[in-house]
């Protein structure tokens, strides 16, 4: 038999604390009049005996807004995303506010779909880290008038303020260490799209070997996707030319650890026969084996303000045409994929 669910109401709760129900809805909202510490007190105390749960619906159509927040990323498998969503929960949960996690796979169709998705359903913010170079998404955020925040990669000619790491350091950094153990011959794995923080650890990369004299081959440019896969396909190329590189910079720690799956297939040595460098400091990297040489960037760090600045939009504490912010430092992490060139020789 179906039995009727008696559900606690605003009025419940006002008969219960002995007040009128808008001084319950003053406490529940914090105004707009001011409600004494033992008046507030007694109405929660009656939500917490009758167990009354606001209705969040009605508040958000009231409002035009919720407390919850879009983070559209573009790999959930990809750890590096999910330390970055870590950080962004972090200072969320802190605020009242719930995440609400989207992957695009990759996709711009994905990406425009969630927006239109979050708009619809009152999002109070997005944060969004591009899976394309298409400007869509970022152009739809606008329309939109979402507070937005930009996270990874730089919303170049867009209004969208963003944060990112010094990628062209990173690049430069990574690069300087393979010539500083005697390599010239190096290899450089990058994205098959023009994203900006791929082209500057690539133009990173090309500045290092510049400063060192080095003129790049460009059979050493390999073209990887973003996945393991990816790098272990763009790995083979680079060892199927007829005179190899002897190190290989990555553009991220996915496509080194594929990179090194191929040189173990090959039956070359890492460090002794073929260096190789990664980017992002995943926790993978410290537990491949051998461990990882990588860039560090601190990916929580990135999360954590991305939310403050998207809270400050959202509170209009900060102006949403915000000039350039300064990038997140990187540094270089030696472990057991790099060494000398001297012993890459047999």
């Amino acid at each position: 038999m179906n039995q009727e669910i008696n559900k606690v109401t605003r009025n419940d709760v006002a008969r219960h604390a002995g007040v009128s129900p808008s001084t319950v809805s003053y406490v529940i909202n914090n105004g707009p009049r001011p409600v004494s510490d033992t008046t507030r007190r007694k109405v929660l105390k009656a939500i917490d005996d009758l167990g009354y749960r606001p209705n969040a619906v009605a508040r958000n159509l009231r409002l035009q807004s919720t407390k919850t927040v879009g983070l559209i990323i573009p790999d959930t498998c990809n750890t590096y995303f999910a330390e970055v969503a870590e950080g962004i929960e972090s200072v969320a949960y802190d605020n009242d506010y719930m995440v609400v996690f989207c992957n695009s796979d990759y996709q711009l169709a994905r990406e425009l779909s969630y927006i239109d998705h979050l708009y619809a359903e009152r999002a109070a913010g997005i944060i969004i880290i591009p899976a394309t170079s298409s400007t869509k998404s970022l152009k739809s955020l606008l329309k939109t008038n979402i507070p937005s925040v930009s996270l990874d990669r730089a919303a170049q000619g867009i209004d969208i303020p963003s944060i990112v790491a010094n990628n062209f350091r990173g690049g430069y950094l990574a690069t300087k260490h393979l010539i500083s153990l005697g390599h010239k011959k190096i290899g450089c794995i990058s994205r098959p799209v023009e994203l900006s923080h791929a082209t500057e650890r690539l133009n990173g990369y090309l500045a290092a070997l510049k400063d060192a004299g080095i003129s790049p081959k460009s059979s050493w440019l390999a073209k990887g996707g973003y996945r393991m896969e990816n790098g272990r396909k763009a790995m083979t190329e680079l060892l199927d030319l007829a005179d190899p590189p002897t190190a290989v910079f990555c553009y991220n720690d996915m496509m080194a650890i594929g990179a090194l799956r191929c040189a173990h297939e090959r039956g070359l040595s890492v460090p002794n026969n073929l260096s190789i460098v990664g980017f992002d400091d995943i926790t993978e990297a410290s537990f491949t084996c051998p461990a990882l040489t990588t860039i560090h960037q601190d990916k929580y760090e990135m999360g954590r303000r991305g939310m403050k600045l998207l809270l400050d939009l959202i509170q209009k504490k900060a102006d949403a045409h915000l000039p350039g912010l300064p990038p997140l430092d990187v540094k270089l992490i030696i472990r057991e994929s790099t060494g000398p060139i001297a012993s890459n020789t047999k």
